[in-house]
């Protein structure tokens, strides 16, 4: 029983979701609605190095850089998640606070 199968399965998953787009990118602007959720989806979510991988591919920086021209919007900032962000700040402070009292 190997072991290490799951996360060899995994590997490849990631590598072929980069692959992937990578391709849209390259075909950017002629892919459709799904397609463009599809990379923002992954640039929303995909691991630093993969996305740190497809910026630094000279031949698709122009059509990544347009492309987050245009959405834009799906890239920014939230008023929810930047409130939630504030919030649990304040509260990791507020314990450390108390925990200070406690015992200083």
């Amino acid at each position: 029983m190997n072991i290490h199968t799951p996360r060899a399965e995994e590997v490849r998953a990631i590598r072929s979701d980069r692959i992937r787009v990578s391709d849209l990118l390259a075909r950017y602007p002629r892919v459709s609605d799904q397609e463009t959720r599809e990379i923002v989806s992954f640039l929303r979510t995909g691991r630093h190095l993969d996305i740190g991988l497809l910026t630094s591919n000279d031949q698709l920086r122009p059509k990544l850089d347009a492309f987050m021209d245009e959405h834009r919007a799906h890239f920014q900032l939230k008023w929810r998640e930047g409130a939630t962000l504030i919030g649990g700040i304040v509260a990791i402070l507020a314990v450390l606070w108390l925990v200070w009292e406690a015992f200083g």
